[in-house]
């Protein structure tokens, strides 16, 4: 609108008119003209409101520990008395 208004009136008074909401312009008239729709519209029919519950649902994501057996190791002390076994391993090629 301040490029219509200074092509008929200085710059100054350009913006003036513009933002001094004596001379609105089309899209001026039609945000208005929507918002007194919209006002309209809200006192003539207010939906009743409905009151929803909702319960949340308990979901398992994780499943059921389970034990689990390993193997047991035989680590008795009777072996670490024990001397290597004699005579010690050689190579074949030395």
């Amino acid at each position: 609108m301040i490029i219509d208004y200074s092509k008929r009136a200085p710059l100054r008074q350009a913006i003036t008119q513009t933002f001094d909401g004596a001379h609105p312009c089309s899209l001026c008239h039609a945000v208005n003209h929507g918002k007194n729709s919209e006002r309209k519209s809200d006192l003539q029919s207010p939906a009743p409101k409905i009151d929803m519950i909702y319960t949340a649902c308990a979901i398992r994501l994780i499943p059921p520990f389970k034990l689990f057996e390993y193997a047991s190791a035989d680590f008795s002390f009777s072996d670490i008395g024990k001397p290597p076994p004699v005579p010690p391993p050689r190579l074949l090629f030395s």
